[in-house]
């Protein structure tokens, strides 16, 4: 019976290595979700700064301003598809941590379970030994 217990124990060492790597992988996928925010954020500010002062100015000066907010504008629609991927992985990595919070945590039960089996059947055997002992000791005393 003890055999059966280690056996749990083992599974349960794995399913807790395996929730580990979820959450790791997790945490990577949150990481570059909020590395490509804080890089939309700051295209933001670039380009939220980027205006026109109040006086005269010269031509020159109103083109560049122009296309530096052109290529702000497309560098920010270019981060749209990245930053939806990677709020889809963190989702999905989500449910993977879940999943494996689950499964450990059914292990953990079973092993809890198979533990106070194996103590209920230890328990069973000594009263079983005790009781033919007591039997015994009652024979030769007769």
């Amino acid at each position: 019976m003890m055999a059966n217990a280690q056996r749990w124990q083992r599974i349960l060492k794995v399913r807790a290595v395996q929730r580990q790597m979820a959450e790791l992988q997790l945490h990577r996928c949150e990481k570059e979700l909020r590395n490509l925010t804080d890089l939309r954020d700051r295209i933001s500010a670039i380009r939220a700064a980027a205006q026109i002062s109040v006086g005269t100015e010269n031509g020159l000066m109103l083109r560049s301003v122009c296309e530096l907010s052109s290529r702000l504008d497309s560098a920010q629609r270019a981060l749209a598809a990245p930053r939806q991927n990677a709020q889809d992985a963190r989702n999905r990595q989500q449910q993977v941590v879940v999943a494996a919070r689950q499964r450990e945590t059914a292990i953990e039960k079973l092993a809890a379970n198979g533990a106070a089996q194996d103590a209920k059947h230890a328990a069973d055997r000594q009263s079983r030994a005790a009781i033919f002992r007591k039997t015994n000791k009652s024979e030769r005393m007769s």
